[in-house]
């Protein structure tokens, strides 16, 4: 539908942009997108007020002659930046609400499933080669040098009372999840070299990292070992990046001898109450071996790892977002659409099945009562609402 000129429309982000990912829009995105687009999502971005991340009305006149496109040429261009994940496009009665979303980090966007073999399939091997090599990062040799920084408590004196504020600040991290998963740390611990390994740089965080791989790629602790050793470089430190990176490669390599649980589903069909009991009991590896009716894949446990990674959904929750996102469409989609989903149910801080039920219902609500909700939009149609209501009913 074209977008009459004097039509309004009004901005809103909950990021920045650096220039770091100023780089990952040019050089990964912009291939992907073309010129008209990465140009209105620079257009946009520039509209908005630094300081309260928002903007007061503007006409789509601004936009048509600020670019020299058509009506029917800004739905195009706009189209490719929702379909990326970079815009998100709301509307009502008597205005559009455009929501910009920062770009993926160069990592995530090239091992994302869908937009690193998108953009190798546009620029061949070579050139593919040539700009993610770009954005890999050299580090400097520190064999001969001794570390002589001075750490906090012997530069501070005291340690002031923790401020306590109940102001939102701009911030690109995300609280963590906490799953239930029985992994028993000390027996990791037991099997790894004392020789190789520096007990002191397994922190909390490379804990958690740990904890939440066994999760998502059903590794046990004798796997884990392997994965954390294949990871720990001669300086004895651990990169998270590739320890996600090992545990991959032992999911695939043991993916017929390692243990799963119930993985394959049974002979009857999975009604839609039982897969709604199952989120709040087993783990996504089931989920998805539900869905898809066989073992998942690695591209698919890799959604989950980010999700878990990004979003502080508890385990039900993230089942759940599984089912209704592939429910949606009939297929598993890239990261990018399930983290649409995300954003708006940590929003609204769901942690259960029964929260999330209620933000559909609502935003159901809101998409039908709306002149526009018969038109095309981003946001997907919802399930049939027949099993919300009868799982809502039983509860």
């Amino acid at each position: 539908m074209d977008i009459n000129g004097l039509d309004t429309f009004r901005l809103i982000t909950y990021h920045t942009l650096d220039r770091d990912e100023r780089n990952v829009l040019t050089l990964l995105y912009q291939p992907i997108l073309g010129g008209d687009a990465f140009t209105l999502y620079l257009t946009l971005w520039s509209l908005i007020d630094r300081s309260t991340k928002k903007q007061t009305e503007f006409h789509h006149k601004l936009l048509y002659d600020a670019m020299r496109l058509s009506p029917r040429q800004f739905e195009q261009v706009r189209q490719k930046l929702e379909a990326i994940g970079l815009l998100v496009t709301y509307h009502n009665e008597d205005i559009y609400l455009y929501e910009l979303k920062a770009p993926l980090t160069a990592e995530e966007f090239i091992k994302d499933g869908s937009l690193g073999a998108y953009l190798f399939s546009r620029l061949g091997k070579d050139l593919f080669d040539e700009i993610s090599g770009l954005f890999k990062v050299t580090t400097t040799e520190k064999d001969g040098f001794t570390n002589i920084s001075s750490t906090f408590d012997k530069v501070f004196d005291s340690l002031p009372k923790p401020i306590e504020t109940k102001a939102n600040y701009t911030s690109k991290s995300k609280a963590k999840i906490h799953i239930n998963h029985a992994f028993d740390f000390e027996l990791f611990l037991e099997g790894l070299s004392k020789n190789f390994v520096d007990r002191r740089k397994i922190t909390n965080k490379v804990k958690e990292k740990i904890y939440n791989l066994s999760y998502v790629y059903n590794l046990d602790e004798f796997t884990m070992q392997k994965v954390f050793m294949d990871t720990v470089d001669k300086d004895r430190n651990i990169d998270l990046g590739e320890l996600s990176k090992n545990a991959r490669k032992w999911y695939e390599f043991d993916r017929d001898t390692i243990h799963h649980e119930d993985v394959q589903p049974s002979q009857d069909v999975v009604s839609h109450l039982d897969m709604l009991q199952k989120c709040k009991t087993v783990t996504p590896a089931v989920i998805l071996g539900i869905l898809s009716n066989g073992k998942p894949s690695l591209q698919e446990l890799n959604v989950v790892e980010r999700l878990i990674d990004n979003y502080n959904l508890s385990q039900e929750v993230i089942n759940f977002l599984l089912v209704y996102v592939v429910g949606q469409l009939g297929e598993f989609p890239s990261y990018n659409y399930f983290d649409k989903v995300a954003v708006e149910w940590q929003r609204h801080h769901v942690s259960t099945i029964d929260d999330a039920i209620v933000v559909i219902k609502n935003r159901t609500k809101r998409m039908q009562s709306s002149k526009s909700s018969k038109q095309k939009n981003t946001i997907p149609n919802d399930i049939e609402s027949d099993w919300f209501d009868e799982y809502w009913n039983n509860r």
